[in-house]
């Protein structure tokens, strides 16, 4: 008979085994607990691991108070903004034997990046519509994730058109978005919610001439796939934790609707229905500025002229006949016959009548019944 003394729940104990077998796997046993307690191996997910050193100290304070306030707002949420940290840390399950986990620090860390410093957000902004180099603007923010959410949607907000209306409705003139801030901000928020925080990659939102594309480490839970987001299905969290704070100042919701309201709020501006895709281990959702997305340029069959000219629109707003000679060398009149099949192609409007002022833009919605190209 063989014997062991091991530790297990802070106590020696000690044990008779039969056989070789059953001896191996109460050392297995015991050394999985030892690898645990030390922190060396983990059983948790990632985001209720704690976070090595942290002290409720590396907590900012007015990030939480900014919490509580918005979340007694829109949650009804129980604790008063007087609440100790330690008490709104445990409420949210933020907390391990009383040190942050890693969750706790992501949203409210005063340096997350200390810990973690692939958790910050890439935005660029692309004149065209490819990647080019050197990026004619790129800012990347720091800090915990309720300001990327704020920081990431302001940036794309402020690269798109937008229009001001009057004060005939209200002290305030309206401002109208070219793409619909509440489609923008649920990629960005989606991305920041289910990203996978132990990759080395970091978010990236790049704004192009013809659509937003948000990028995020991670692959999408099962059973869900990209198609499956397009119908009524359950929402299943990848961070727990950071979805639950997130829910609860009203940045998403739990019932899988977010997804079909991208939808819904495309199409009702015009706009294509958004791109999601599962590009090896990073998920990519693209809000269309414009419907003249690359599938639906291909079935007009354009010519080369035409194609380079709808580039040149989708850069620049706008494209004269002279402008359309100099670009693609053609004589004034072919010019014309081109930029007349975009305009019954439901491509182009014409805007300024005739002589110098001229010009043609990109319709804003595609024709209803448009005539096939000759």
């Amino acid at each position: 008979m063989l014997a062991l003394v091991r530790k297990a729940g802070g106590q020696l104990i000690r044990r008779r085994f039969s056989d070789i077998a059953e001896l191996t796997g109460a050392v297995s046993e015991s050394l999985a607990d030892h690898l645990v307690s030390k922190g060396l191996v983990q059983d948790r997910p990632f985001e209720e691991q704690p976070c090595p050193g942290a002290t409720l100290a590396d907590l900012d304070p007015d990030s939480v108070s900014a919490f509580v306030r918005r979340a007694r707002e829109q949650r009804q949420f129980p604790l008063s903004e007087a609440a100790s940290l330690a008490d709104v840390m445990t409420h949210l399950n933020l907390l391990l034997d009383g040190h942050p986990t890693k969750a706790a620090i992501l949203l409210f860390g005063r340096n997350p990046q200390s810990a973690f410093p692939s958790a910050e957000l890439r935005c660029m902004h692309f004149h065209g519509t490819e990647i080019a180099r050197p990026v004619p603007f790129y800012q990347v923010f720091k800090g915990n994730l309720f300001k990327h959410v704020d920081q990431a949607i302001d940036f794309v907000l402020s690269k798109i058109n937008r229009s001001v209306g009057t004060r005939a409705e209200g002290p305030q003139a309206p401002t109208q978005y070219e793409l619909p801030k509440e489609v923008v901000a649920e990629a960005i928020v989606n991305a920041i919610a289910h990203r996978d925080y132990s990759s080395a990659a970091a978010i990236q939102v790049s704004v192009f001439a013809d659509r937003v594309e948000v990028w995020n480490p991670g692959e999408l839970p099962p059973p869900l796939t990209p198609e499956r987001l397009r119908h009524p299905h359950s929402s299943i969290a990848r961070n727990h934790r950071i979805c639950e704070a997130l829910f609860l100042t009203r940045y998403i919701e739990k019932f899988g609707t977010d997804i079909l309201m991208m939808i819904r709020e495309s199409i009702a501006h015009g706009l294509p229905e958004p791109q999601f895709e599962q590009r090896a281990s990073e998920f990519v959702t693209t809000v269309w500025r414009d419907w003249l997305t690359a599938e639906v340029l291909a079935a007009s069959r354009l010519n080369d002229r035409q194609r380079k000219a709808v580039s040149f629109l989708k850069v620049h707003r706008r494209i004269t006949n002279a402008d359309y000679q100099e670009l693609t060398g053609a004589s004034e009149s072919t010019a014309l016959r081109d930029l007349n099949a975009l305009r019954k192609l439901g491509v182009i409007v014409k805007v300024g009548g005739t002589g110098r002022n001229a010009h043609y833009t990109i319709a804003t919605k595609p024709a209803r019944n448009p005539p096939k190209p000759s």
